[in-house]
């Protein structure tokens, strides 16, 4: 699901990246496609929810653009019918390594587990 995510970000033209691979200062709006946690069900150990967090960075001379970016982030991956939001977003920090502006939404896959 996580390259379903990501070619859905990409396809909009939203510049996503896998965690890690990013170089240099924040130039440009990009996120972070970036999985989390696992999360078993309560009633089963069959089924479960694996946790994505998409992380967001504009530059530092761009503070007005975050919202906007992120709002083109949710409509695009509203299209994925197996990806819930959580309602869990980070507020708006700065990160001094990429000259960004950076804040995070959450989402779950409904998923089977494996093993």
């Amino acid at each position: 699901m996580w390259k379903v995510i990501f070619d859905k970000l990409k396809e909009n033209n939203l510049n996503p990246y896998p965690p890690g691979k990013h170089k240099g200062i924040c130039n440009k709006p990009y996120c972070v496609v970036k999985e989390g946690t696992q999360i078993p069900s309560i009633q089963s150990n069959r089924l479960g929810q694996r946790v994505v967090d998409i992380i967001v960075f504009v530059p530092l001379s761009s503070y007005i653009a975050l919202e906007p970016y992120m709002k083109s982030i949710r409509s695009a991956l509203k299209e994925l019918p197996n990806l819930r939001k959580t309602g869990f977003e980070t507020p708006a920090v700065t990160d001094d390594g990429k000259k960004a502006y950076t804040a995070s939404i959450e989402y779950v896959i409904m998923k089977k587990l494996e093993g």
